[in-house]
């Protein structure tokens, strides 16, 4: 048990911001949660929200607040947030036994216990040089938690780390965050990053916070195309409205085919749209369309590429030559292979998502 740190408050942050990075972010991290903000490119603000509430950049407007009290005029060093970034930012004069001290009023029993906790003990006397970079990690973090912070500011540390070195540190930050309370507001610009780590995501573009939610909330209900790209692959048909029944649309593709899907945005009968569906949730059968029923659609089988747990198929639904694109289709490795030229695909109506092509 990691005792040095006591249990965490909840955190509340509010930012109201007016700068080209970050615009009027409004957030709340509970206790024992992480919570990721990503950005959708490189640059798109998530990076920049974590040293606003560190407080080493300065928001134009707004607040920062921590369980009710407000951190706007509070400098780094006294706002208690601990903070782990790409770059770890360690000292080489100092070993790892003096990196779990640095911080003022950390005792030695505070030290020894973050270090036991960290598997970081073997190493008390060594210096930063030269360790693999999942200890140098760990020793910027127990630089980060030894003053028991209620709030840890993390940068993806999938960017420095071997896949299985990452994989071990969010283990261990997750079984930290569910000990003790402690809450984890990371930053990332790679999805993948936050599967099987972030309770919630909060998808940043352009410096707007779009959508928040679960990580499957997010993947299979996204309320923009931004978010649904962001969220994992996708393929996108463009096509127009043909009439509505609720939330769901039909659509007519180019070359006639006729599709439904979900309607994410308000759509009338002859707007253009662009229908979105992920590649896991089309079916495949080596059958004719009209055998399938309504809304299979033709297709012809152009490539197959193994990748290791899932097979990636290509398919063209281009039969008439209407320039339609190719359609992704991923099947599980074992699935038993394709036969026959002809085929068709076919998807559960709210499995696919209709978005207004000017909101796309």
């Amino acid at each position: 048990m990691l005792n040095s740190l006591a249990p965490a408050p909840a955190v509340a942050t509010l930012l109201r911001v007016h700068a080209p990075a970050l615009h009027d972010l409004s957030l709340t991290v509970n206790r024992g949660e992480i919570l990721t903000l990503l950005g959708t490119s490189p640059g798109s603000g998530a990076s920049t929200a974590l040293w606003l509430l560190g407080g080493f950049v300065r928001a134009t407007s707004g607040r920062v607040s921590l369980g009710g009290r407000l951190m706007d005029a509070t400098p780094p060093h006294d706002r208690r947030f601990g903070m782990v970034t790409r770059t770890l930012a360690l000292f080489p004069h100092l070993d790892v036994a003096g990196h779990a001290r640095f911080a003022p009023g950390v005792s030695g029993a505070q030290a020894d216990a973050i270090l036991q906790r960290l598997d970081l003990s073997a190493f008390a006397r060594r210096r930063p040089q030269g360790l693999p970079a999942e200890i140098r990690f760990r020793i910027a973090l127990a630089r980060a938690l030894a003053t028991s912070p209620p709030l840890l500011l993390l940068e993806d540390p999938a960017v420095a780390l071997p896949p299985a070195a990452a994989a071990s540190i969010k283990a261990l930050l997750r079984s930290i965050a569910a000990e003790t309370g402690l809450a984890v507001l990371h930053a990332s610009d790679d999805v993948n990053a936050s599967y099987g780590f972030s309770d919630r995501i909060g998808v940043i573009q352009s410096g707007h916070l779009r959508q928040i939610g679960t990580p499957q909330e997010l993947y299979d209900r996204p309320d923009s195309l931004a978010v649904a790209q962001t969220m994992g692959p996708l393929n996108r048909l463009n096509g127009r409205v043909i009439d509505c029944d609720d939330d769901l649309v039909r659509v007519r593709l180019a070359g006639g085919i006729t599709v439904e899907a979900r309607a994410v945005d308000p759509l009338e009968p002859g707007e253009a749209c662009v229908v979105a569906l992920r590649p896991e949730r089309i079916a495949v059968a080596a059958v004719q369309a009209a055998e399938m029923g309504d809304g299979a659609v033709p297709a012809r089988l152009v490539e197959t590429v193994f990748a290791g747990d899932q097979t990636r198929l290509r398919f063209s639904i281009d039969i008439r030559g209407d320039s339609l694109p190719d359609v992704i289709v991923t099947r599980p490795s074992g699935a038993a292979p394709l036969r026959g030229a002809t085929v068709c695909l076919a998807w559960q109506p709210h499995h696919a998502h209709a978005f207004r092509t000017a909101s796309a």
